[in-house]
């Protein structure tokens, strides 16, 4: 299991001596999140290699499931890429993590024991379960743009918090010079760190896949945008959906967005900071796939335009079955036509 040991320390040293003027400047809060993640997150850290560590002795048939083919949904943030992957998540033959699984379960033996602690909680008057309910509920106060929670699908890429390589930390460590590898990650980040990233991503959905056989995986990363190259690679069978939202509306919705990130991680001085590394972002990012995936064939690649799909989400969606050969159940198009109903 591969770490960033390298940035995780280099984003201390910026936080302490090059913040000043940043959105991650040295108030109250912000010391408090980085005393946090200084002294609490290594224990973490410990605890999801420990339970890897496990998997190979005590579920060692992870290793024998066959590389998984996901579909992944791709494209820039605020392009409606939750609301995409939860509708087709209501398809019984989709699985994905949820939020508890990327953070706290990422090996099965993880995911053994928690269980074994909520069923123990239940015992005693629920207080796990009351404890999440409360953090849900504090989660939803600080992102209301969508529901969020630890039971809800969230963007698996936020794996790579346990090996500190991810555009996603740019979210509490907001120095542009450190997170640019990101942006342009085929680029800019060697190829042999690429892979290792990688190849934990897969084992991590392996892992999954033992407790979910004969399901379809779909992930939704706006951050693997720019890290096609790595996920063919990787991935060879897999599939993407590509969002494309008009840039005049998805850029200044992602401006909202990061500024909501940084004020939760600190107390930044200007309302919207950083507007100049969200707009090269998006850049790329608009432009990358077009680069590596446009002359792929339509049952490997797919465009959705937002304003289609929030118009006729049932059209879109039978669209998108049809050209890669998907089964579309009754079940799931009487969930179609509902969310439909609901968008005019």
């Amino acid at each position: 299991m591969p770490f960033n040991l390298r940035l995780y320390l280099i984003d201390f040293f910026y936080s302490l001596f090059r913040s000043k003027g940043t959105p991650a400047r040295l108030a109250p809060k912000r010391v408090f999140l980085l005393i946090f993640l200084f002294i609490v997150f290594p224990f973490w850290n410990l605890y999801i290699r420990v339970g890897y560590l496990w998997d190979k002795v005590f579920y060692p048939a992870y290793k024998t499931v066959d590389s998984p083919a996901p579909i992944f949904i791709i494209g820039n943030y605020r392009s409606g890429s939750t609301f995409f992957h939860r509708l087709l998540l209501k398809d019984n033959q989709f699985t994905c993590l949820k939020a508890w699984e990327i953070y706290f379960a990422p090996a099965l033996v993880h995911r053994k024991l928690l269980r074994y602690i909520l069923r123990v909680s239940k015992l005693i008057g629920s207080p796990v379960q009351k404890a999440v309910s409360a953090f849900d509920q504090m989660m939803n106060n600080i992102y209301p743009m969508h529901e969020t929670g630890l039971y809800t699908y969230e963007q698996d890429s936020q794996l790579f918090y346990h090996t500190w390589s991810s555009y996603n930390i740019f979210a509490i460590f907001p120095f542009p010079e450190l997170a640019r590898r990101y942006i342009y990650y085929d680029q800019q980040v060697p190829h042999k760190e690429r892979k290792k990233q990688f190849v934990f991503y897969r084992d991590a959905l392996k892992r999954h896949l033992v407790n979910h056989p004969g399901k379809q995986y779909i992930s939704k990363n706006p951050d693997f945008t720019p890290a096609l190259e790595t996920i063919l690679e990787v991935f060879p069978n897999a599939k993407f959906i590509n969002l494309i939202r008009p840039p005049e509306q998805m850029i200044p919705s992602a401006i909202n967005l990061w500024s909501k990130n940084w004020r939760a991680y600190g107390t930044p001085e200007e309302a919207f900071p950083q507007v100049e590394v969200i707009k090269e972002q998006a850049k790329h990012w608009y432009e990358y796939p077009q680069q590596k995936l446009a002359d792929l064939p339509p049952d490997i690649y797919q465009v959705v335009f937002f304003e289609n799909l929030i118009r006729n989400p049932k059209a879109e969606v039978s669209r998108i079955y049809k050209n890669f050969g998907l089964d579309l159940s009754k079940h799931f198009l009487d969930v179609l036509a509902a969310e439909t109903i609901k968008a005019r």
